[in-house]
């Protein structure tokens, strides 16, 4: 982001600030992640017989692998000779440092609970139309046969190409980020029909995970950006309005996910993108003060908190669980060392390989300039500027497998 695109989000900041009273905070907390849990009306204890497979819904930071044909289709072009097409695709596909072994939160809780997890679907709009993979390197242009296409689950067992989450995807509008390049960006609330569709609803013994909501600031965002001076104070607001209004679509699909049968269903809060290397970006320093309106990326911190906030009303009362993000993300930025991290501040994958994105990064393709290598990956949180490196997506997994331990869930 440039600097003069920094300096109008500053000013719409700093204008948002003043028609909110002065020095007042523009976010009040009322409900919080700790009460919604203790309100809660969800099980206390493990479905019986144990969770038997994982429902995935959200954007790129759970995606599992929808764009693997993106990548594909890069290296292909790229690699000679070129690579053959597989899942999972060690040059790309998901947004982290790709490789055979390494997965996204989303599958390593999966492991954790002694489970698999697949993406639902892999595609893209190749500038022809859409085209979806199946195994053994054949490609369809039928949403439907593709579907549940890499499944392996044994007979018998519940199926394990759950994971309905694509990068790009907001709450309900289907123009998701990158859709005008390709990417299939179906909005969470298709991502919940197509589930329905499939399967007819929600089993007892299946854990469901909604984390989304990140585009829909990132939108908000750019539509302050993108009026006019004199219009930015009154776009912020519409800003809080629409991601506002995102937060209330989402709870209204967690409430159609609990009319069709989801029991064990974990609502997360989102990160605050303000803190990744993108927000701190935003204004060139490399820092981000959150509580300066000033700063570019107070607004962008701003459109997060609002969106949380209004999650976590929607959602006091309701018998789920919710996972705090928010929290996790400033503990991490704040102490590292306890996580395991020495960067927090770089991304890990050379943006002159990738193109600025880890859907397309792997281990051979370090940010070299900025000391990144083989060696240290664990060591470095974010892979490109908003997505976490296999490393941090393990501690995501991890501190949700700690939750549901707390929640009874698990022994």
């Amino acid at each position: 982001m440039n600097r003069r695109i920094a300096l109008s989000l500053a000013a719409a900041g700093a204008l948002l600030l003043a028609a909110c009273g002065g020095g007042g905070d523009p976010v009040p907390t009322r409900t919080t992640v700790d009460s919604v849990n203790h309100h809660s009306r969800a099980p206390s204890s493990p479905p019986a017989g144990g969770f038997r497979n994982v429902v995935a819904f959200g954007d790129s930071l759970s995606d599992a692998g929808t764009y693997t044909v993106a990548a594909y289709l890069y290296y292909h072009r790229k690699l000679s000779p070129p690579p053959a097409f597989d899942y999972p695709f060690g040059y790309g596909g998901q947004f982290t440092v790709n490789g055979p072994q390494r997965a996204n939160w989303t599958q390593a809780l999966a492991r954790g609970m002694g489970l698999r997890l697949n993406p639902n679907l892999i595609g893209y709009d190749v500038g022809v139309g859409k085209v979806y993979a199946l195994p053994g390197g054949a490609f369809t242009t039928d949403q439907a046969q593709a579907s549940c296409a890499f499944d392996t689950a044994a007979a018998g067992s519940a199926p394990d190409c759950t994971n309905f989450a694509q990068g790009g995807a907001r709450i309900a509008e289907a123009r998701g980020i990158g859709s005008d390049q390709g990417a299939l960006t179906f909005p969470l609330t298709e991502q919940l029909a197509n589930y329905l569709q499939q399967f007819g609803g929600f089993q007892p013994q299946q854990l469901v995970t909604v984390l989304a909501g990140s585009n829909d600031v990132f939108a908000a965002l750019q539509q302050v950006h993108d009026a006019r001076p004199e219009d930015r104070a009154a776009a912020a607001r519409q800003a809080q309005a629409a991601v506002g209004a995102a937060a209330d679509q989402l709870a209204g699909a967690v409430s159609s996910m609990l009319r069709k049968g989801a029991r064990h269903l974990l609502v997360y809060t989102l990160p605050d993108a303000a803190l990744t290397p993108f927000g701190r970006s935003l204004d060139g320093s490399g820092h981000c003060d959150r509580t300066d309106p000033r700063t570019a990326c107070y607004l962008l911190s701003n459109l997060v908190q609002v969106f949380n906030q209004r999650l976590l009303d929607d959602l006091d009362g309701q018998p789920i669980k919710m996972i705090d993000g928010y929290a996790l993300l400033e503990q991490e930025i704040a102490h590292p060392q306890g996580y395991g991290f020495d960067r927090v501040d770089a991304p890990w994958c050379d943006p002159a390989a990738t193109e600025g994105s880890s859907l397309l990064c792997n281990s051979a393709t370090p940010n070299s300039p900025q000391g990144a290598s083989a060696s240290n990956l664990d060591s470095w949180l974010f892979a490109d500027t908003l997505h976490p490196t296999p490393a941090g997506h393990r501690v995501i997994a991890q501190q949700t497998l700690q939750a549901m331990r707390s929640f009874g869930w698990l022994s």
